[in-house]
């Protein structure tokens, strides 16, 4: 939706909504998607309500980006306008589906106790194990996963840890659609390799994909999309651009069609998460399947929850988080087939019917 476009969400988020609204249609829904998310201009953008379909779009009027400590004001001016209009227009007992975040944690909390709604979790990951959080917050999102009565997980992993009272849950790893490739492959000789996620240094998918291209030949392209902040990035990437004779190119924020157009371009897409970190025991990264669907081979760090997914026999693994061992992954993968298409082809019909049987129980 254009204003969704106009404010600040992870692209990762947005892929698995969409897609899970998508489902949600297939099976009959409408769905009313509310949006807390902030602006990511600089500028004040009006409170505003889209539809498109079945489905209706609501954003909060958001004041513009700011470094200035009134910017407390503005995250509260959010958090008030959402948490009212919940109040006010969810149902007693309604059942609602909630892509968890730390800032809607305690909002939920005091929602359910007001309004007992139902709320189905979707539980990427444990937020606290990504990085420290205050006592207040951590104690939130806790509460808030015990409070939903059922779930939605992107690993068997996190469903093993969280759900200890084993209530009504589905595993999606991600995005199973097949996207329509509308694009050609780069033809300009180089065979191009795209990372595309979060710049985050304590998840270093980022730097980890850069600094490969010091390890490719010359005949090899690596960019890197990304959201959060740039600057170290920026200059990461030119730090290696000058020792390398491979090509190294820091693309910026790629968002919705944009980014889907620019990665069916490319050849091979990196999950280079930092292995040793605390989150991969539990979090399936969603950009693997997002390069699947967009038809590109992928390479991935070997950890637990991708090596014991439904897709694992579709990827090219790296053992060692080095700029050597993922560039000879690259290199073995540039010179493979590879297809995803079947694989999530089968797995979008059954999470169709998991997703049907989560909402009835």
């Amino acid at each position: 939706m254009e204003q969704g476009k106009r404010r600040d969400n992870s692209p990762a988020a947005d892929t698995k909504i969409d897609y899970i609204i998508n489902v949600l249609n297939r099976l009959g829904y409408g769905v009313d998607i509310i949006s807390r998310a902030s602006s990511a201009e600089s500028h004040f953008l009006p409170a505003s309500v889209e539809t498109k379909g079945e489905n209706t779009y609501l954003y909060f009027a958001s004041f513009g980006r700011t470094k200035s400590p009134i910017r407390i004001v503005y995250r509260w001016f959010m958090e008030l306008q959402f948490f009212f209009w919940c109040l006010l227009n969810l149902k007693k007992q309604e059942q609602v589906i909630v892509y968890h975040s730390l800032g809607y944690d305690a909002a939920f909390l005091k929602l359910w106790k007001m309004k007992s709604i139902r709320i189905i979790g979707d539980i990427e990951e444990i937020y606290q194990d990504v990085c420290k959080q205050t006592i207040s917050r951590s104690l939130n999102e806790y509460r808030f996963i015990e409070v939903c009565e059922k779930y939605i997980f992107p690993t068997q992993l996190l469903d093993q840890k969280v759900n200890i009272e084993q209530k009504p849950s589905l595993v999606i790893h991600g995005v199973y659609a097949t996207e329509n490739v509308t694009e050609k492959k780069f033809s300009d000789g180089k065979i191009h390799v795209v990372y595309g996620g979060t710049l985050d240094p304590n998840k270093g998918g980022a730097t980890a994909a850069a600094a490969t291209a010091a390890f490719l030949p010359k005949n090899y392209h690596i960019h890197i999309c990304g959201f959060g902040d740039p600057t170290e990035i920026k200059t990461f990437v030119a730090d290696v651009q000058a020792k390398s004779e491979a090509i190294v190119t820091f693309e910026g924020e790629l968002k919705g069609d944009a980014y889907k157009h620019f990665i069916q371009k490319c050849h091979i897409g990196l999950s280079t998460q930092n292995p040793a970190a605390a989150f991969n025991a539990t979090s399936f990264p969603s950009k693997v399947l997002v390069y699947l669907s967009n038809g590109l081979k992928v390479v991935s760090i070997r950890i637990p929850v991708i090596v014991q997914s439904a897709v694992a026999d579709n990827l090219f693994f790296y053992d060692e988080q080095t700029p050597e061992k993922i560039a000879e992954a690259i290199i073995r993968a540039s010179k493979e087939g590879q297809s995803g298409n079947e694989i999530l082809y089968g797995l979008d019909m059954k999470f169709c019917d998991e997703l049907a049987k989560l909402i009835a129980e």
